[in-house]
């Protein structure tokens, strides 16, 4: 049944071409050929037979490409010996202190970020040295006989990294 239906179809596409003033390729595939022109004028890309890949063809776009968000950059990394900024320690009548990173790098608003948490009397403190993880670092504070002696408030330690505060000079 399918050899008799394809065998009507083919003539009838042979017919067609011919009532446009065209003339089909010898052959059993005579209608999936390109016409034939006469010589000089342009012609059309072949349509593709079933044996060939037909390229995908990709959708008109309509709307404007959205703009892509300007990519974040991750916070730099202080060194040793930088001064991250300054904080009040309890009691809020004493001294201020300075933020700095003492040994690896830190990132310097994290680090004050850090002390101002630890420092809250809301933040769970252990024993006398007021030990207390915050954010993953680990800080404890000198006493407040320690502190005249030393100059430093706390210490907080996160891996190689250690951030200080110390009294303002």
């Amino acid at each position: 049944m399918r050899t008799r239906s394809l065998a009507l179809v083919v003539p009838a596409l042979v017919l067609a071409m011919g009532a446009c003033g065209q003339e089909p390729a010898p052959g059993p595939l005579a209608a999936t050929t390109a016409p034939t022109t006469a010589p000089g004028t342009p012609t059309a890309a072949p349509a593709p037979t079933s044996a060939e890949p037909r390229a995908k063809a990709t959708p008109a776009r309509t709307k404007a490409p959205s703009r892509r968000p300007a990519p974040t950059r991750k916070p730099a990394l202080a060194g040793p010996g930088t001064n991250c900024g300054f904080i009040q320690p309890p009691p809020k009548s004493g001294p201020m202190a300075v933020v700095a990173v003492w040994k690896g790098r830190a990132n310097c608003a994290k680090a004050v970020q850090i002390f101002r948490t630890y420092y809250r009397t809301s933040t769970p403190k252990q024993g006398s040295a007021g030990v207390a993880t915050v954010s993953g670092w680990l800080c404890i504070s000198n006493t407040l006989a320690e502190t005249t002696t030393s100059g430093r408030f706390s210490t907080c330690r996160k891996g190689t990294a250690e951030i200080v505060a110390d009294v303002l000079p």
